[in-house]
């Protein structure tokens, strides 16, 4: 599936994409970063990108390096995504790896949060900053937001109250060991949402490691999931393939019906595609 963002969000626009690299806007603000995915050839020539843009990470080593900054700009700008019932603000900023406290693709996710009625206990692993707590508050009563490191809980503190949000409860905590702890205490939820990175690190030095963790992960989540209830995640790995994603679906949640599930590709303004990761959405049966 190929889609333009921009068609369902006018504050973000991928520009151009190629080279291992991406342009993108985010609300007036112009950057370059890179782009594992991005391995065709750029619309734009070189000089143009840097005409365009206000900042560029250099990358020195996998997810690390700098930002340069090629015009006079603010370190925090903020952005917002209006769609009734769903209002969000956030604040982004320059994070010393290539990333600025969102990921554009999850509009996604919110649009389709919108179609559930008010449902009680929904749980978010890997949260990150937020964005999609905030949207799955709109439509459900009580959130439990849950992400191993802390300047990111706080960033996503702050997103919840520009956006007048209370119900959510911050959990600063390895996902892995929060699922265990939940299956003890016999706590259910009657939705999770789930969007683990590739590598990770936490607060207390908890690794990570998508390819080696994902299959346990989605086993324990099984047994903390009411009988009517929902999962929305996103997976991304270079290892992973339509076999194996359709294979996870299948094992672990064989009971739920598929609503969605297939690799996304985010289409720039001139054609060009970056891979979003797999998109999928199980609804119990």
């Amino acid at each position: 599936m190929k889609i333009k963002l921009n068609s369902l969000w006018d504050s973000y626009e991928l520009i151009d994409c190629g080279n291992l690299k991406k342009l993108e806007r985010f609300s007036d603000i112009i950057l370059i970063r890179p782009e594992i995915s991005a391995k065709n050839i750029p619309k734009l020539s070189e000089l143009k990108w840097k005409e365009l843009a206000s900042a560029e990470f250099i990358e020195t080593s996998k997810n690390f390096g700098s930002w340069h900054f090629l015009k006079d700009i603010s370190n925090e700008w903020q952005m917002y995504y209006q769609n009734s019932p769903i209002n969000i603000y956030c604040k982004l900023s320059f994070f010393s790896s290539k990333h600025l406290g969102i990921f554009p693709e999850q509009i996604l996710n919110w649009e389709f949060l919108k179609n559930f009625s008010k449902q009680n206990k929904i749980l978010n692993l890997f949260a990150y900053t937020g964005l999609t707590s905030i949207a799955a508050t709109a439509v459900f009563e009580q959130l439990t937001h849950v992400d191993s490191i802390k300047k990111t809980v706080e960033k996503a503190k702050q997103n919840a109250r520009l956006s007048e949000i209370e119900n959510i409860r911050f959990i600063i905590d390895d996902a892995q060991k929060f699922v265990l702890r939940e299956i003890k205490r016999g706590n259910k939820y009657s939705g999770i949402i789930l969007d683990p990175p590739q590598i990770g690190v936490g607060t207390k030095n908890e690794k990570w490691n998508f390819d080696e963790m994902i299959e346990d992960l989605l086993n324990n989540i099984t047994k903390i999931l009411e009988n009517k209830s929902f999962v929305i995640m996103n997976l991304y790995s270079s290892n992973l393939t339509d076999i194996v994603v359709n294979e996870y679906v299948q094992k672990y949640f064989s009971r739920y019906k598929i609503n969605f599930c297939e690799k996304v590709f985010g289409e720039s303004k001139y054609g060009n595609t970056i891979d979003h990761g797999y998109f999928i959405r199980l609804i119990g049966k």
